[in-house]
């Protein structure tokens, strides 16, 4: 399992991490990322990697944590 997580307080609403995983992230009306799927399964882990990478504000990260 994938922790994911954004910090809200640097977006600045790019929306590459939709673009990269509309699963696991949107832009709220005011335009700052909101994580929709805190943890994901591993599939996703080449998504959340992109997402996280191309943020230009780094205010996406993720951790591998243990499903138990």
């Amino acid at each position: 399992m994938i922790r994911v997580v954004a910090n809200r307080d640097t977006c600045e609403g790019f929306g590459v991490c939709v673009l990269a995983a509309e699963e696991v992230f949107e832009l709220d009306d005011g335009g700052t990322v909101v994580v929709k799927a805190e943890l994901v399964d591993d599939a996703r882990l080449e998504q959340v990697r992109r997402a996280a990478y191309d943020c230009p504000t780094d205010s996406i990260s993720f951790e591998t944590v243990d499903p138990t």
